[in-house]
């Protein structure tokens, strides 16, 4: 395992080393994130009372930087840094009727979870050129053309802030009797505990970036991020029966597909001229 590390690093660096060759253009983007949560693995319980939880997907920000470097005229590879909020609304119905048997309660429980992760997007990208305009004499740059990007890459998630937001709601009937007044308790903002720092993920994704000048690019983008792994460690704990015996166990807790919209720039900060602009040579009289 470490001779493979060392080897990755290797590769790394000879990898970087060939790319200060070309010209690297730096990137900051930034808009809206759609994500949820996806339970799975989940006991049914002998008690009906006893739900299921359920999950609504939530919309939350995020923003990075970008590095791209290109690997020939059409392919580049594109690190990036970036902070997402992921999470979901999870939903948790309950009933218990009373031993006594005067009457049953029923309990809400609402929790908000933000789960906020720094990511490292590692993206292979395709550049295909939509337009082609002519510049207009005597300004030579004032032919801007329009592009279409493609990329994929693997993803590696960093949990670093798992915030909580708790309520719940609890309500008594009465045998025979109309519900009472219902009672509420809040926990508000709250470490969500019980969660596995480590998430990796799949990233696919297409933008439309214009030539704003011949070292400055805009562009809007739509990526769709596919997440593997569990990340529920102890945050959620099933309760159930089975041939008379209490169990418990930890079902699967995984992030859901999602789609997030950006609005990015990026520009370069060498003299070389960039790939897609071939030099012009001027005649001399």
């Amino acid at each position: 395992m470490k001779s493979l590390f060392k080897l990755a690093i290797l590769g790394m660096g000879i990898f970087f080393t060939h790319q200060t060759n070309a010209q690297a253009f730096f990137g900051v983007y930034g808009g809206m994130n759609t994500a949820g949560l996806n339970l799975d693995n989940w006991k049914t319980n002998t008690d009906p009372g006893d739900l299921k939880p359920t999950f609504k997907s939530i919309r939350r920000l995020t923003f990075g930087v970008t590095c791209e470097l290109p690997l020939s005229r059409y392919i580049f590879f594109q690190p990036e840094l970036a902070w997402t909020n992921k999470g979901g609304i999870m939903f948790i119905d309950s009933i218990y009727t009373d031993i006594t048997g005067s009457g049953s309660t029923t309990y809400k429980t609402v929790n908000n979870l933000d789960l906020h992760y720094v990511q490292l997007p590692l993206l292979m990208k395709v550049r295909w050129k939509l337009t082609n305009p002519k510049p207009i004499y005597p300004n030579e740059g004032s032919g801007k053309p329009l592009y279409f990007e493609f990329y994929l890459g693997p993803v590696i998630n960093f949990l670093a802030i798992p915030r909580s937001n708790y309520s719940q709601t609890s309500q008594h009937t009465p045998a025979g009797g109309t519900p009472e007044e219902e009672t509420k308790t809040v926990y508000k903002d709250a470490t969500q505990g019980g969660l596995k720092k480590l998430d990796f993920s799949l990233a696919l994704g297409g933008n439309f970036k214009y030539n704003l000048s011949k070292k400055t690019f805009i562009y809007l983008d739509a990526r769709y991020s596919l997440n593997f792994m569990n990340i529920n460690k102890s945050a959620l704990r099933n309760e159930y029966q089975k041939d008379g015996k209490d169990l418990i166990s930890y079902p699967t807790l995984k992030n859901a597909g999602n789609l997030a919209i950006t609005l990015g720039i990026s520009t370069t900060f060498t003299k070389r001229r960039y790939w897609n602009h071939p030099r012009v040579n001027k005649r001399r009289f």
